[in-house]
């Protein structure tokens, strides 16, 4: 059985993907028959969003970019990951994309990285 996960900024399914993956404010998980679980994200970083979601049983997550970090805590961990797409979609709007089978995998590391420095100077824009 699937168990999606989302990195939102709003305790709602209503909400687009936060910018910031592993800095989202809290994280969406959705249990097929079951209502959605908000968690609050407490660790602020890549490598706690993917202990949080394996320990929650999540075994795929949808994000619109992460860093290379963050990509391999989660791939580390064994859960998949789909690429969001359209961007600035609602998180219930892809769980029904994921549902329907039209998310693409995200099979590596997104091209730019931000390494141990957060976003300064990347200048990714987000």
């Amino acid at each position: 059985m699937t168990t999606l996960a989302f990195a939102l900024s709003h305790d709602r399914l209503e909400a687009p993907l936060a910018e910031h993956f592993g800095k989202c404010k809290w994280l969406a998980v959705l249990r097929p028959g079951a209502a959605p679980r908000f968690l609050r994200n407490e660790g602020l970083n890549g490598r706690w969003v993917a202990e949080a979601l394996a320990a929650a049983g999540v075994t795929d997550v949808v994000a619109g970019h992460m860093g290379g970090g963050a990509f391999r805590h989660l791939a580390g961990a064994g859960l998949r990951v789909w690429q969001a797409s359209p961007a600035g979609a609602t998180a219930a709007e892809l769980a029904a994309r994921h549902l329907a089978g039209q998310l693409a995998p995200m099979t590596a590391p997104p091209p730019h990285e931000h390494g141990g420095e957060g976003h300064g100077g990347c200048g990714c824009g987000h």
